[in-house]
C-alpha cells in the first residue's frame, strides 16, 4: 500500500522514522512527539493494542479510543470491509496501517490527532474527504493540490451526483474559465470547450491518455474529473495552451457494494446508472457500471440524446506491491444532434428588424428523418504498478481507444432567391430556412497509447528529491470518408422561419462521395520531473518533455485525384514553480510553463492542407505561461486557492496579405482566479470559483482584430454550488448558480448584424439550481433537481453561423439505493 505521510524516505527520517530494506517502517524509540516538518504526525513511540479482527468500521472506532486520533472516512468506504486488526506495540501510525492491510486505502495524517483515509485506485490516491490536500491522479503530479505549483481543479463525484450532471460538458460548469462552442467551420456536435480563452477540444484526457475525438462524453463511469489551467505539454504532450481535463475513470476496489439511480422528468427525459462492486478477495475485485438513457432536452423539440453504456474492470494485488487493473468502457449514443438558432436571418426578417429575440427558442430548424448522430465509443485499459519499496515504483498504462462516428446535421441557414433552384418551395415573399447546407461526418478516431512513469524518492545532503522519469508511444489514426445526401428522392423542402417542421415528409439518399482522408499521427516522448525539498518551507518543481510527432495526412478527392502531406515536428515542453510554505497549511507559488500545438491539431482533429503552401509547412505554435498564487486549507477539509496567470501565445495562426495562414499573431490572455471547496461545516459544504479574464490581440494579420478582446473569453465567470445536510428528516438541500457577463463569436468583436448583436447579448446571462435528497431509509434515498429555474434564454454554445440554445427550465427526480 501506499501511505502518504511515509513516500518521501526523508520525511520518515525527519520524523524520526527509519525504513527498512524491505520497505516496512520500523520505529525509533528514541523519536520525540514531533517531527520537523510542522508536527503534522501523531507520537511515534509505541504503544500497546488489542484491537481485535472485524468490521473496519469497528476497528476504527476502537483505534480512535485507545489513541486519540479522530479518523475521517466515508462510510462507503468502511461498508463489508474486514480489518485484520492489530495486537501489540506499535506506534500510532503503524497501527493504524495494520488495520488497514489489505484494503485498498491508504491515510494521511492532517495533524497529531486527525487522519484522513483515502480509496487507492489505479495505483493512485484519490481523496474522497478531504478536497484540499487531494493529489492529482497523474503520476507526474506528485505532491497534494495544496502544494502544486499550477491551478489544478478537481470536480468530485459528490458534485456530480447531487447536481444529476449526466455529461463532462455540465460537470465541467463547476469551474469558471471553461467556455462551450458549438464547434468551427462545421465541426458537428460535441466537447468543444475553451480553458482560459484557448481551444482544448483536443486535450481531453481519460486516465491520463489522450481521447482523441469530436463526442459527447457522459459521466456514469466517471470518478472525478481533473481541469488543469495554463500550458501543460510538459505534462500532457502536444496541445493544452489553456490547460487540458482528465476524467478519471471509476475502477474496482475491495468493497462489496451495489448502488444505482432512477431519473426521469422533463422533455421526456429517462436515465439509470448502476454501480456493482464485489471483492473477489483478499486483495482483489470486480466493479460493473452500466448505463440506459433516452433524454430530450426542456425548450428544445425533437433534439434527443439516446445511448447505453457498460464499463467492466478488475483490480487484482489491491494492497501488495503490484497492482493490476483492467478496465473497459463502451459507449453507444444514436442521438439527433442539435445545430439550433440561426445567426442569420431570412433577408425580409432582416428588413423588418427581426432577430433571434422573436423566435421560439424550441424551434428545431433540422430533418428528424435525415438528421442522426451516432456514435460508438470503446475504451481499454490495463494499468500494472509495482512498488518495489516505499521509495520506488513503477508504473505502465496501456490503452486502446475507439471513436466511430456517423453524424448528419442541418444547420439552421436562410434561404435566398440566389439559391431558391435548389431550395423546393422557395417563396421570397416568405421568412424560409433552407436544409440543403446539410454537414456530413463519417470517421474514427483510434488511439493506441503506452506510458511508463518511474518514481523515485531520494535524499542528496539537506536536498529531498521526488523524481518522476517516463515514456510515452502513441498511435492515432482518423480515417474519414465523405458523405452527401444525392437528392436521388427529391431535394429537401424549405420550412417556416418562424414554425419550422422537423417531420416534413423526406427520405434522404445518403452515399459517399469517393472522397476521403487518412491521418496518422506516430508519437514519442521522454520526460522528467523533480520536485525538490529542503527544510520545511521551500519546494522546487522541475519538469522537461521533449516529444516527436510524426503526422502522414492523405487526401482523395471525389475524381480520385489525391495528395499526400507529411511533417514532423520536434518540441521541449517545460514547467519550473517555487512553492514556499509559509505554514504547513498553505503554500504561496510562482511558476512558468510552456505548450506547443502543431499545425494539424486542427478542429477536426488530425489535418494538413496545402493552402497556399503554408499550413503544411508551419511549425507549432507556442505558448508561455506566468502564474503566481497561493493555496490555503481554511479549517481541515476547506480548500482556498488565488491565481494570477499570464498567458501568452507568441506565433498564432494568422492571415497574411496574400491570404496565407502565417504564424505572425500573438495572443494574451490574463487575469485572476479563485476557488474555494469543502466544507464550511459539518453540515455545510461549498465548491464555488471565480475567474476575471482580460484577453487581447496583440498582432494579427487582420487588421481589425488587433487589440480586440479574443473570441468566447467572457471577463467574469462564477460559478457556485453548496449544499447544506439538515439535522431533522434527513434532508440534504443544496442550490447552485452560474454567471457569465458574455463573449463575442470573433477577434474583431464585430457584429454583422442586429441579429448577430442580439445572440451575443445572449452570452451575457445568469443560472439557478437547486436539489434536495431525502434519505428515505439508510439504504434508499429520493433525489429532486431543477434546473435553469429562472428558465433564462442564453448561449448554450455558441458559433458565428448558428448557436445552440441553453436548456429551459427542467425537473428531474427519482430514486437512489445503496446497499
Amino acid at each position: 500500500m501506499r501511505f502518504l505521510p511515509w513516500e518521501d524516505p526523508q520525511t520518515v527520517m525527519a520524523s524520526h522514522l527509519a525504513l527498512g530494506a524491505d520497505g516496512a517502517v520500523a520505529v525509533d524509540e528514541s523519536a520525540p512527539d514531533t517531527d520537523q516538518n510542522g508536527a503534522n504526525l501523531p507520537d511515534a513511540r509505541p504503544r500497546t493494542f488489542a484491537i481485535p479482527a472485524g468490521p473496519l468500521a469497528d476497528a476504527l472506532a476502537a483505534f480512535t479510543k485507545a489513541t486519540g486520533v479522530d479518523v475521517t472516512i466515508s462510510s462507503d468506504l468502511t461498508r463489508g470491509v474486514v480489518s485484520g486488526g492489530v495486537t501489540g506495540a506499535h506506534s500510532i501510525a503503524d497501527a493504524l496501517r495494520a488495520i488497514l492491510e489489505g484494503s485498498g486505502l491508504t491515510f494521511r495524517f492532517d495533524s497529531p490527532t486527525h487522519a484522513s483515509i483515502d480509496l487507492h485506485i489505479q495505483g493512485q490516491s484519490v481523496d474522497v474527504t478531504d478536497t484540499a490536500t487531494a493529489v492529482a491522479s497523474s503520476p507526474k503530479y506528485t505532491e497534494p493540490l495544496r502544494d502544486t505549483p499550477q491551478t489544478v481543479v478537481v470536480i468530485p463525484t459528490k458534485i456530480i451526483e447531487e447536481q444529476a450532471a449526466t455529461s463532462l460538458r455540465d460537470a465541467l460548469r463547476n469551474t469558471p474559465g471553461i467556455t462551450l462552442t458549438a464547434g468551427e467551420g462545421g465541426t458537428a456536435p460535441g466537447d468543444n470547450l475553451l480553458i482560459r480563452g484557448f481551444s482544448a477540444r483536443n486535450d481531453v484526457y481519460v486516465d491520463g491518455a489522450r481521447d482523441a475525438g469530436v463526442v459527447s462524453r457522459d459521466t456514469f463511469n466517471t470518478e472525478s474529473v481533473e481541469v488543469a489551467k495554463g500550458p501543460s505539454s510538459v505534462v500532457t504532450g502536444r496541445g493544452a495552451t489553456g490547460g487540458s481535463v482528465n476524467i478519471v475513470s471509476k475502477a474496482a476496489n475491495l468493497s462489496d457494494d451495489v448502488s444505482g439511480r432512477f431519473t426521469g422528468g422533463s422533455a421526456d427525459s429517462g436515465r439509470a446508472t448502476f454501480d456493482i462492486n464485489h471483492r473477489l478477495g483478499a486483495t482483489s475485485g470486480l466493479r460493473l457500471n452500466a448505463m440506459w438513457q433516452d433524454e430530450g432536452v426542456p425548450r428544445r423539440d425533437d433534439v434527443r440524446n439516446r445511448s447505453w453504456g457498460v464499463a467492466p474492470s478488475l483490480a487484482l494485488g489491491l494492497g501488495t506491491p503490484t497492482e493490476v487493473t483492467f478496465g473497459y468502457e463502451h459507449l453507444h449514443q444514436n442521438n439527433i444532434p442539435d445545430y439550433g438558432l440561426p445567426a442569420t436571418l431570412p433577408d425580409g426578417a432582416v428588413a423588418e428588424g427581426l432577430t433571434v429575440d422573436d423566435l421560439d427558442f424550441s424551434n428545431f430548424y433540422g430533418l428528424v428523418s435525415r438528421d442522426h448522430e451516432k456514435v460508438n465509443t470503446d475504451l481499454g485499459t490495463v494499468t500494472i504498478e509495482h512498488r518495489f519499496s516505499a521509495a520506488t515504483s513503477l508504473r505502465n498504462l496501456t490503452r486502446y481507444g475507439r471513436n466511430d462516428v456517423d453524424r448528419v446535421v442541418t444547420p439552421p441557414r436562410a434561404a435566398t432567391a440566389a439559391s431558391s433552384a435548389d431550395d423546393p418551395g422557395f417563396d421570397n415573399s416568405g421568412f424560409q430556412m433552407r436544409r440543403t447546407d446539410t454537414k456530413y461526418q463519417h470517421r474514427t478516431d483510434g488511439t493506441l497509447v503506452n506510458q511508463t512513469d518511474l518514481t523515485l524518492r531520494r535524499q542528496t545532503g539537506d536536498l529531498a528529491h521526488v523524481l518522476v522519469a517516463g515514456m510515452e508511444l502513441s498511435r492515432e489514426t482518423q480515417p474519414s470518408y465523405a458523405v452527401t445526401d444525392t437528392f436521388a428522392n427529391g431535394r429537401p423542402p424549405v420550412t417556416d422561419l418562424f414554425h419550422p417542421d422537423p417531420d416534413q415528409p423526406y427520405v434522404p439518399s445518403l452515399a459517399r462521395t469517393g472522397a476521403s482522408s487518412d491521418g496518422t499521427a506516430n508519437s514519442t516522448a521522454f520526460y522528467a520531473f523533480d520536485t525538490i525539498k529542503t527544510g520545511q518551507r521551500w519546494q522546487a518543481d522541475l519538469g522537461l518533455r521533449w516529444d516527436r510527432v510524426a503526422v502522414d495526412y492523405d487526401n482523395v478527392n471525389t475524381d480520385g485525384s489525391s495528395a499526400d502531406y507529411t511533417r514532423t515536428d520536434r518540441a521541449f515542453s517545460g514547467r519550473a514553480g517555487l512553492v514556499y510554505k509559509p505554514a504547513e497549511a498553505g503554500s504561496i507559488y510562482a511558476a512558468y510553463s510552456t505548450s506547443f500545438n502543431p499545425s494539424f491539431d486542427g478542429s477536426f482533429g488530425l489535418s494538413l492542407t496545402d493552402r497556399s503552401g503554408s499550413i503544411a509547412d508551419l511549425p507549432p505554435e507556442r505558448t508561455h505561461n506566468i502564474e503566481v498564487g497561493t493555496k490555503w486549507d481554511l479549517r481541515p477539509g476547506l480548500a482556498f486557492t488565488t491565481a494570477i496567470f499570464h498567458t501568452e501565445k507568441v506565433n498564432a495562426k494568422t492571415v497574411d496579405d496574400e491570404g496565407a495562414t502565417v504564424l505572425a499573431g500573438n495572443q494574451r490572455v490574463q487575469g485572476v482566479e479563485f476557488g474555494l471547496s469543502g466544507a464550511l461545516t459539518r453540515r455545510w459544504d461549498v465548491f464555488t470559483g471565480l475567474s476575471l479574464m482580460d484577453s487581447k490581440v496583440i498582432d494579427s494579420g487582420n487588421p481589425s482584430e488587433v487589440g480586440q478582446q479574443l473570441a468566447y473569453v467572457p471577463k467574469t465567470a462564477f460559478n457556485l454550488w453548496s449544499d447544506y445536510r439538515l439535522p431533522i428528516f434527513s434532508l440534504t438541500v443544496g442550490g447552485g448558480a452560474q454567471f457569465t457577463d458574455g463573449y463575442f463569436f470573433n477577434n474583431t468583436n464585430a457584429s454583422s448584424s442586429e441579429n448577430a448583436a442580439a445572440i451575443q447579448a445572449l452570452t451575457r446571462y445568469w443560472l439557478f439550481s437547486a436539489m434536495v435528497n431525502w434519505d428515505v431509509t439508510p439504504h434508499i434515498a429520493l433525489q429532486v433537481n431543477g434546473t435553469n429555474l429562472s428558465n433564462a434564454r442564453y448561449v448554450d454554445r455558441g458559433y458565428t453561423g448558428h448557436f445552440i440554445p441553453g436548456p429551459g427550465r427542467g425537473v428531474m427526480i427519482g430514486p437512489s439505493f445503496k446497499f
